[in-house]
């Protein structure tokens, strides 16, 4: 990996080397500054609908809800190529690779640019057909369409803010972008206030808030890296910059990454085009359930990079016998983290439904949200387990067969269930169960694979032995 030269990124402790120190406290340093900042997140996305929804009302609840999964393709690709970037830049950072650590990113900075204003031009343009493509309801289909607009329009933001996030993470710092996240948090609640309460501007009011405060985030967090490029030695990375080496290593190790990230909001596209069908009420009561299990998704996704980079820089380091007790750890957190909040929400719901919606709205909504909650709360451990191995079993190697695995397991069983199982049944109760069945599937999936791959690992120490001795 190029020069093996110590590197100026760990002397002034604003990063966390996690090849060294107590697997447990390095594993749980480094993931709660991720997991508090995707719940910053979620603050400014629970605020929108809490904000949308008082003011608003249930059409305007529900026209964000209709197409909440359609922004996830851009940005779910683009998390795809900069976990890529992450797996690359930790291996350098393990490996004390100095030269290899900034010229891979002012590559990913690059990347990010080019494709993240080209996210917002196509979104742009193509939101009449996307708007078609999900049978968004009539009644809801002018407020969906301009919120969907001015979302595109500011998309650029997130995406370069996405591959910002995961060159500090693979620098082992998980504390400053929390820290920029909190604070645009605060913005965007603002601008909800300010837009949707004061001027009344409704949905558009919303998103226009969402994208101010993702244009901050991006701007400020890109100052972070600037100063860590500095810190190295380097002058700035405000340059476009194409290091074919480095491109090349992380699309073959992100594009798989990036499809399974994209693919994955097709399935979910295809359940919530099944769920649109059903009426206004069914959309925001799915909606709502989105709403409030959201902080499952949390704690499953934030253990996920935290794990990728932490196997990455052991693997870099050499320290296979690390990898297995971090990995082992991390996913024991997530799972327990999981189940803690799955009994709040399968108790909680019928109480904490009434917050998002008016008093006339929630007498409707929230018993049909309730009574979707008490049926997947008690599976959402599944995805614990899937997303964390998920995180670790792609910096393992390829990530390709992490790829298959996901897609077939979760995605195309989905599709699969919608396609035959939905048409005989056409209920929420039946959309709930496919996705049980899926998170099920593809958790055994991975623990096989994790177990493959670290055998795997011994293996090729035990060669390293023989080979020195």
């Amino acid at each position: 990996m190029g020069q093996n030269r110590p590197t100026s990124f760990m002397m002034k402790n604003k990063t966390l080397d996690l090849t060294k120190g107590n697997t447990i406290t390095v594993v749980v340093f480094f993931v709660l500054p991720i997991l508090l900042g995707s719940l910053s997140q979620q603050v400014f996305v629970t605020a929108d609908a809490v904000i949308v929804g008082q003011f608003v009302g249930k059409n305007g609840l529900a026209a964000i809800d209709s197409v909440h999964t359609l922004f996830k393709f851009p940005l779910n690709f683009m998390s795809g190529l900069s976990t890529g970037a992450t797996i690359l830049i930790s291996g350098y950072f393990g490996a004390k690779d100095r030269d290899g650590i900034h010229c891979s990113i002012r590559t990913a900075f690059t990347i990010a640019m080019v494709l993240g204003v080209f996210c917002s031009v196509a979104g742009v343009i193509l939101t009449p057909f996307f708007l078609n493509l999900m049978a968004v309801p009539d009644e809801i289909y002018t407020q969906t369409a301009i919120y969907t607009i001015i979302y595109f329009g500011g998309i650029w933001a997130m995406v370069l803010y996405n591959m910002e996030s995961g060159i500090l993470r693979a620098l082992g710092d998980s504390k400053r972008p929390l820290y920029v996240l909190i604070f645009c948090s605060l913005i965007n609640i603002a601008g909800d206030l300010l837009l949707v309460c004061v001027f009344h501007m409704g949905v558009a009011g919303a998103a226009a808030a969402t994208v101010l405060a993702q244009i901050l985030s991006a701007w400020y967090t890109l100052r972070l890296v600037a100063e860590a490029e500095r810190e190295g030695g380097q002058k700035r990375i405000w340059h476009l910059h194409f290091c074919k080496e480095h491109m090349t290593i992380m699309i073959k190790t992100g594009l798989p990454l990036a499809l399974q990230s994209m693919f994955f909001p097709v399935a979910n596209s295809i359940v919530q085009a099944s769920v649109n069908t059903m009426g206004v009420n069914q959309i925001a009561a799915w909606g709502l359930c989105d709403k409030l299990d959201m902080l499952i998704w949390l704690a499953a996704d934030a253990m996920a990079p935290a794990l990728t980079t932490f196997t990455a820089q052991n693997i870099g380091a050499g320290k296979y016998d690390r990898v297995k007790k971090g990995v082992f750890v991390g996913t024991a957190m997530s799972t327990i983290c999981c189940i803690m909040i799955s009994i709040v929400l399968f108790f909680g719901t019928p109480i904490m439904g009434k917050w998002f919606l008016t008093s006339s709205d929630a007498g409707v909504i929230v018993p049909l949200a309730s009574g979707y909650m008490r049926l997947l709360a008690p599976f959402f451990f599944f995805y614990a387990i899937a997303e964390a191995l998920s995180g670790a079993c792609s910096s393992m190697g390829d990530t390709l067969k992490p790829m298959v695995v996901t897609l077939t397991c979760m995605c195309v069983l989905r599709i699969v269930g919608i396609i035959f199982v939905f048409p005989l049944h056409h209920t929420m109760e039946c959309v709930a169960s496919i996705y049980i069945v899926s998170w099920a599937v593809t958790a055994v999936a991975f623990v096989l694979m994790f177990v493959i791959r670290l055998r795997m690992l011994e293996i090729k120490k035990n060669k390293k032995r023989e080979f020195v001795f």
